[in-house]
């Protein structure tokens, strides 16, 4: 514009003027790079080509801006969603990106104060410039964390699915080495020292609050635990050997015996006999196939269970109520080492009526409570009765079954 007119411009023509020669200064783009390379973590390993273009992005925004006159809202900012997504790609923390505009937009300010002043723009104009680029700053701040939060939360539920598939794939089939050793670097799961393969039933609608119980033992036995859904059970990776003794009580869960992360399906196949002989039986908490011992038999061998119950409980069901009562002395009896007193007291009844019900059943089923054939039996039956699996065994309706101690 040519000053040396006789008649002297009006603040919006020098506004535009100045805008105009700011728009064509490349130093703008330089110093904005400097400032972005040297002052913002994360910055630093942004391409350049990248760099420059989103700075040409934000100048043209903020000249545009500042030329409308307006205060903008997010909405007015569709720049942001770009910078935001592209960023968020790269890795640039969410302080960064909003840190990196705020320079772009100092440098624009900075140049317009120092060319107003040359170009005698009245304080006022210049104010409202000023105002206009922070509001700006507000706005694409504003609509830079929607976008960016939400890419992060997208980004999260997809690298959780993908740990839920690798845990998933890792534990139940044999997956390829390359893909098996990528998942435990990143997971962190040792490929060298022993895993355990975890698993229990899944339960619609309470899955969140039964992995978090899972994982609250897990702290307390000392370990680190992956886990995940897959169709109708919870699975899991468990690395490390929990502390003997660690309780989860109210949840039935199996765990496998330790092997390489290699062989972790063979876990993964254990872990699941633990969990339904578990089941069979009426046993809770963690269980695994060596502290099941024999109860292991009672899933297997449906023919056994059904063998035993004719010889043991069938002749009791026409004992009603009373069947029941000489069963809960017998288990009582068991489970107290064959301690009278001790079975007596955890029902609780006298001792003579303990040893009554005992006489009872010996003459109801010609059993002998002192061959231990007979105890192995009885044991077998009466942990097959308290389950709650196919072949769960019960003489009659009118008390809990099992209800002994």
């Amino acid at each position: 514009m040519d000053r040396s007119e006789g008649k002297a411009p009006v603040p919006e023509e020098l506004l535009d003027a100045v805008l105009d020669e700011l728009s064509r200064d490349a130093s703008i783009l330089e110093q904005t790079i400097r400032g972005l390379r040297a002052g913002v973590p994360g910055y630093e390993s942004v391409p350049t080509e990248a760099l420059e273009a989103s700075a040409r992005r934000n100048i043209a925004l903020s000249i545009r801006t500042v030329r409308e006159g307006r205060t903008p809202a997010p909405e007015d900012v569709p720049e942001a969603d770009e910078l935001a997504v592209e960023r968020h790609g790269q890795g640039v923390p969410m302080g960064s990106v909003l840190a990196g505009f705020r320079i772009c937009m100092s440098v624009i300010l900075d140049r317009l104060l120092a060319r107003a002043v040359e170009w005698g723009i009245p304080a006022a104009k210049v104010l409202e410039c000023s105002t206009i680029l922070w509001a700006l700053g507000d706005a694409f701040s504003a609509r830079a964390v929607v976008v960016y939060q939400a890419n992060e939360a997208a980004r999260a539920v997809a690298d959780s699915a993908r740990q839920a598939e690798w845990i998933g794939d890792a534990t139940t089939t044999r997956m390829d080495p390359a893909e098996l050793r990528r998942g435990a670097a990143l997971y962190d799961v040792p490929t060298a020292d022993p895993v355990r393969a975890l698993v229990a039933a899944s339960c619609p609608g309470s899955d969140v609050e039964r992995l978090q119980r899972i994982r609250d033992w897990a702290e307390r036995a000392g370990v680190r635990v992956l886990a995940t859904v897959r169709a109708s059970s919870l699975l899991g990776i468990v690395v490390g050997e929990p502390a003997c003794g660690t309780e989860l009580p109210g949840l039935t869960v199996g765990l496998g015996r330790p092997t390489p992360l290699h062989d972790l399906p063979r876990s993964f196949e254990s872990a699941s006999l633990a969990l339904e002989a578990a089941e069979d039986v009426g046993e809770s908490g963690v269980v695994d196939v060596e502290g099941l011992s024999w109860r292991v038999g009672i899933h297997a061998s449906p023919e056994t269970t059904r063998m035993l119950s004719e010889r043991h409980l069938t002749p009791l069901e026409d004992s009603g109520v009373f069947g029941d009562h000489v069963l809960e002395a017998v288990d009582a009896y068991l489970r107290h080492r064959l301690s009278i007193p001790l079975a007596a007291r955890s029902i609780p009844v006298h001792v003579n009526t303990l040893r009554y019900r005992l006489k009872r059943f010996g003459e109801l089923t010609g059993a002998d409570l002192g061959d231990v054939d007979t105890l192995v039996e009885l044991s077998w039956v009466l942990a097959a009765r308290s389950g709650r699996g196919p072949h769960r065994t019960g003489v009659s309706t009118g008390q809990r079954d099992g209800a002994s101690s």
